[in-house]
Formats: structure tokens, C-alpha cells, sequence
């Protein structure tokens, strides 16, 4: 949901009244209701919105994001 916002990690970090150093242990390896509920309101969606993408997100794998911007992956492996 990030890349779709074009927001990064940092700029979400802002947004959110976090240091960006804290966002991944705050909001992205097991965040709580509350703090989904903040990740909503600081990209400008619904609660819905954000758990629904990333349902879809976890459900197609092949879809791989650089874990800083957020922007898509092509990798090719041989």
C-alpha cells in the first residue's frame, strides 16, 4: 500500500510521529489494531483499505517490493 501511496518507510515514519529507525519493530513486523488503525489515517485510507491489499500482497508472492521504497521488484534468478 505504501508504493500505491508513493510513500517510503521514512516519510511514513513522519507521518506518523516515529523515528524512522523504529518503523520497521513499530509497524511492520507485528503491528497491534491501534497501530494499523495510525498506518491507515498517515496514508490516507481506510483500515479496510490496508488490510485488504495487503491480504493480496501476501497472497501473491511472485509480486516482490524493495523493503525501502516500496516500489516493485523484477528479479531474475538463473
Amino acid at each position: 500500500m505504501m508504493a500505491r501511496q508513493d510513500v517510503n518507510k521514512k516519510q511514513l515514519a513522519e507521518r506518523m510521529g516515529l523515528q524512522a529507525q523504529n518503523i520497521n519493530s513499530t509497524v511492520l513486523d507485528n503491528p497491534k489494531f491501534d497501530t494499523l488503525e495510525k498506518v491507515a489515517h498517515a496514508l490516507g485510507i481506510s483500515l479496510a483499505e490496508l488490510v485488504e491489499e495487503e491480504e493480496r500482497n501476501t497472497e501473491s508472492e511472485q509480486q516482490q517490493r524493495c523493503p525501502y521504497c516500496g516500489h516493485e521488484l523484477n528479479i531474475k534468478v538463473e
